[in-house]
């Protein structure tokens, strides 16, 4: 009897190893992986109205061939190209969480990966102001012309989180970070290298 119990137990393990493992990694919207020749990697992360420190959390607990993974940081026009090219492949989700926040009033930095090490673990500031700022450092940025906003639930002092938001093609936006669901968030993006 006690082995009739066991093998039973053992058989209802099993299909519920099967059942999440269906669920979870095979019914997944969860992209592939997409290696470029700058050294690093990419993948887009299906998780609608996901708050940007869960997605960051998220990210975080990812791997991809030894190397650990970050909302990704956008730091150059040749590496926006070649998400938008290989990454997204012209099917463009509506908002996309990266690696930015704005820090203080105007101060927008890359937190994650090996820009959130610059400046003492600050972060790395890539723009400075809003829609009459400027680049900084030599780094990149190509805010929607919508992106920053004065008054009204996305103004500026409220966003706290930089996207890649798709109105025809992505580029750069704030966020309230907080998964409200009228910002349509679709997920994050995940970069894996240093």
């Amino acid at each position: 009897m006690k082995r009739a119990i066991a093998m039973g137990s053992a058989i209802v393990l099993a299909a519920v190893a099967l059942w999440v493992l269906w669920h979870f990694v095979l019914t997944s919207d969860t992209a592939p992986v997409i290696e470029a020749a700058n050294g690093h990697a990419y993948q887009v992360v299906a998780a609608p109205n996901i708050r940007w420190d869960q997605a960051r959390a998220a990210a975080a607990k990812l791997s991809w061939r030894g190397h650990s993974g970050y909302l990704a940081t956008i730091d150059n026009a040749t590496e926006y190209q070649l998400v938008l090219d290989r990454v997204f492949s012209h099917d463009y989700p509506d908002v996309i969480y990266l690696g930015g926040r704005q820090t203080g009033l105007g101060e927008w930095r890359w937190v994650t990966g090996p820009d959130g090490l610059a400046e003492g673990g600050k972060g790395r500031l890539f723009w400075r102001g809003d829609e009459t700022g400027a680049v900084q450092g030599g780094l990149y940025a190509n805010w929607m012309p919508p992106a920053f906003q004065h008054g009204g639930k996305w103004d500026t002092a409220k966003v706290c989180c930089v996207s890649l938001f798709s109105f025809g093609i992505p580029q750069f936006s704030t966020s309230l970070g907080t998964g409200d669901p009228d910002e349509h968030v679709a997920g994050y993006l995940v970069e894996f290298g240093s």
